[in-house]
């Protein structure tokens, strides 16, 4: 077994009282360097630079957004495969084919002398969609056509629905989160009353890299509120709020269960820097080097050497993305259900004092 030694040598650049032009030439390799390897994170701005070298600190950095996973999917997740408009398009569908049918219903009333009726014609084309569809009675070709049309299209519309419910119940997008995450889902952001923000707009863009310049939009909308205020937020509604880890845990702890406090994720704000290795021209080992870290990354020493040991405030088990269905994320269904039989119950109720009062079939023999 080979065993190659190589000499380290850190370079040490002066970034104060230097040109633009000098600090951008001193994050890149020299052509005749001789330094081997460069490890510097490269979209890091030579801003940030200035006032955070060495470059290690940024990575022990603790502080970014603290939120609760929002898992509010779960309470209509019957209603996530399509979007408002695609259902008050099957809505406006349903009611428009029901007037068709019944139109239809109609003519064949005055050929052969068969039963019309417009709610029959409405269950029946909601029926269609659900794909349990009423006993169908019709004698004219036109009528046939109709049905035929209608119950196709209501067939790829149910396959659509039930293939992209299932992606959305077993989806495992949100294991992981990032600043990306706070944006799709409608983070409020929240920042303490006592820290410090520069609220000048141009300034502080100014400032931002392409990482935090995700979270803009949302940065330009937040509430600054009281401790207590901002973790009650966090805990019981959508809410991010901007500080450290370390100093915010003994007061979770205090104030919330463990199983609040374990639902708390954490997003750095430089979550997202890339971290890059670059060589000089004359390194003799380049091929050899490639393949290390190829193998470093297959065997996952190289993304265990880059986790940072974060402070955790309590043995918490690993987060699953596996929910277990609960009575709240029905409690919608069970209720339109129980309104529906109740609605039929006043409609039986009517029709006996109705027919009771006129004496026809099918209520008298």
């Amino acid at each position: 077994m080979s065993v190659t030694d190589f000499s380290i040598t850190y370079s040490t650049d002066k970034f104060f009282n230097m040109t633009a032009k000098e600090k951008s030439e001193a994050l890149l390799p020299r052509v005749n360097d001789t330094i081997d390897i460069y490890v510097k994170p490269m979209e890091l701005h030579t801003d940030i630079l200035d006032v955070a070298y060495p470059i290690e600190c940024i990575f022990l950095w603790r502080f970014g957004f603290v939120l609760r996973r929002y898992n509010g999917i779960h309470q209509r997740f019957y209603t996530q495969p399509f979007t408002s408009s695609v259902w008050t398009s099957i809505y406006i569908m349903i009611i428009l084919a029901s007037f068709t049918f019944y139109g239809l219903s109609l003519w064949d009333h005055r050929l052969f002398g068969v039963e019309c009726s417009f709610a029959h014609e409405l269950l029946l084309a909601f029926s269609a969609f659900c794909q349990h569809i009423l006993p169908l009675q019709a004698i004219s070709c036109s009528r046939r056509v109709a049905y035929l049309t209608f119950i196709l299209c209501a067939y790829v519309v149910h396959c659509f629905y039930t293939s992209n419910l299932l992606s959305h119940i077993v989806s495992d997008t949100d294991e992981y989160m990032d600043l990306q995450s706070i944006v799709d889902d409608n983070y409020q952001i929240i920042l303490l009353r006592d820290m410090n923000i520069i609220m000048d707009k141009q300034i502080y863009e100014r400032s931002l890299d392409e990482n935090l310049s995700i979270v803009w939009e949302q940065v330009k909308q937040l509430i600054v509120m009281d401790l207590e205020d901002a973790m009650k937020a966090v805990i019981n509604s959508r809410s991010a709020l901007l500080s450290d880890y370390v100093t915010l845990y003994p007061i979770w702890k205090r104030h919330f269960e463990p199983t609040e406090v374990c639902q708390l994720v954490e997003i750095d704000i430089y979550s997202n820097v890339k971290n890059y290795l670059f060589t000089s021209k004359n390194f003799s080992y380049k091929e050899e080097f490639k393949i290390g870290v190829l193998r470093a990354q297959e065997s996952g020493l190289s993304k265990k050497l880059l986790t940072i040991d974060k402070y955790s405030p309590m043995s918490c088990r690993q987060a699953t993305n596996h929910y277990k269905v609960q009575f709240e994320h029905t409690i919608i269904p069970i209720v339109i259900l129980f309104t529906a039989y109740f609605l039929a119950l006043l409609v039986l109720v009517g029709e006996k004092i109705h027919y009771a009062r006129y004496r026809v079939f099918p209520y008298v023999n």
